[in-house]
């Protein structure tokens, strides 16, 4: 288990389960030979499985050139929140409460993950030359996670 203390300085000790890589695709019509520049675009959710004590944390990137989809990929990571954990971050309502900071890591964590995959499934096309851009996940997520559990 590792150990993740946010800002408001709880520990939330947490394993990395798995990855899954739900959906990859090239649309091969839409990639010109000579491309120079592409848009990629984000979206970052969350969910929990109370029975299980896991988060998970699915990105989805798409690449697009002049508004046509390049590519598209949503990697899926899981993690196993120790049980004295997911008590600590309950408030006093009993409801869990996954701070602003841990839903960061978790994000990060995945979308690092997420950049190898499209480095390594885009080898030997026209898009093998871009390379998935940092993503400042702070700017993104600003509220705390609340499952509906």
């Amino acid at each position: 288990m590792l150990k993740l203390i946010g800002k408001d300085m709880e520990q939330i000790y947490y394993r990395y389960l798995r990855l899954e890589l739900a959906q990859f695709a090239i649309f091969e019509d839409n990639v010109p030979q000579n491309i120079e520049e592409a848009q990629f675009n984000s979206q970052v959710q969350f969910f929990f499985d109370k029975e299980q004590n896991v988060i998970g944390c699915e990105i989805e990137i798409t690449m697009e050139w002049n508004d046509k989809p390049l590519m598209k990929a949503v990697m899926r990571s899981y993690f196993k929140i120790q049980d004295k954990s997911i008590e600590q971050i309950k408030d006093e309502y009993g409801k869990i409460l996954f701070a602003q900071s841990v839903l960061i890591q978790f994000a990060s964590l995945n979308y690092g993950a997420l950049r190898g995959v499209i480095f390594l499934k885009t080898q030997e096309t026209p898009l093998a030359r871009f390379i998935l851009p940092p993503v400042f996940f702070n700017n993104i997520i600003k509220d705390p996670f609340i499952p509906n559990v």
